[in-house]
């Protein structure tokens, strides 16, 4: 970049290609290219994302649920759900459910444990899980100052680690029976869960900081309102779910889709900002590529 105009990228410092226009389409989790565009002066925001745990139930208990006792059917796929409160201000929300799925350990540097879910393609794991999280806006974290775009991503950090920490410092994570953790109460054991590395017990109320515990405990309560059964002694939660958006954004101009100081630099997907899943996130590379398109009058 030289007066704020792109001039092409580099590869790992050996091979250079000059560009004009250039998609940055990384994930949400590659953190190593905020701090490269920090340093090479390249605006960036700290902006909201949500952070949580991963719930797991057994499938047939959210059968059950959701199908209202009719769980013979053999029509009826493994059931999903959608939640959605607002807690104290702050909305806490389902995400990424996965019927019949899989919980995987998605950590991406060493002192840290993440989670995430998965289903495969026939939905037959014994097991449902989804991310349950709250959101987290900039301004309400402990470091907030305006002028600096990390203390989402710093926010997030600290909590993996914690839970890293709670975990062993291996890659097994600090987890509750979810009646524990909404009364107060370490859990002296656990039923089976689908997550591989192991999980160890914690109390998560400790583990995770106050404005995401308090706000977890009251939504499950009024979850199993909406959802008679979910607030369950045999629903395990895992922590943290910590990867649902990027913490960072890469501020772009509305209508040309460049970056707002930086010609030629299109930011695209999670990475930047503008995405949330897959589906979302391959829309807005098309978008951008139309943007291009438009530029030189393709289109």
């Amino acid at each position: 970049i030289e007066n704020k105009v792109l001039k092409g990228i580099e590869i790992n410092k050996q091979q250079r290609y000059a560009f004009d226009e250039v998609v940055l389409a990384t994930g949400h989790s590659a953190r190593d290219i905020f701090y490269l565009l920090h340093e090479k002066g390249v605006k960036i925001e700290a902006k909201p994302f949500a952070l949580g745990v991963r719930a797991e139930h057994q499938q047939e208990v959210i059968n059950y649920i959701q199908y209202h006792g009719e769980t013979d059917n053999p029509y009826l796929p493994p059931a999903a759900y959608s939640l959605v409160e607002q807690v104290d201000g702050m909305g806490v929300y389902s995400f990424c459910m996965c019927p019949g799925g899989i919980i995987a350990p998605c950590a991406t540097q060493q002192e840290e444990v993440v989670t995430n879910g998965w289903s495969p393609s026939k939905r037959n794991n014994p097991y449902a899980n989804s991310g349950i999280v709250v959101s987290v806006e900039p301004k309400d974290l402990p470091n907030y100052t305006p002028d600096d775009p990390f203390v989402s991503l710093n926010f997030q950090k600290e909590v993996e680690r914690a839970c890293w920490i709670a975990g062993g410092k291996t890659q097994q994570v600090p987890a509750q029976r979810m009646t524990d953790f909404v009364n107060g109460r370490i859990s002296n054991d656990f039923p089976k869960t689908s997550y591989q590395p192991g999980i160890v017990s914690a109390d998560l109320n400790k583990v995770l900081p106050k404005l995401i515990a308090n706000r977890l405990r009251k939504a499950f309560v009024l979850f199993n309102k909406k959802m008679p059964g979910y607030l369950s002694k045999d629903a395990v939660l895992h922590a943290p779910e910590s990867r649902t958006s990027s913490p960072v954004s890469i501020p772009r101009n509305a209508e040309t889709l460049e970056h707002i100081e930086v010609r030629g630099l299109y930011p695209c997907g999670e990475g930047a900002g503008y995405a949330g899943g897959i589906m979302s996130a391959a829309i807005d590379g098309i978008n951008c590529v139309d943007a291009i398109a438009k530029k030189y009058q393709v289109v």
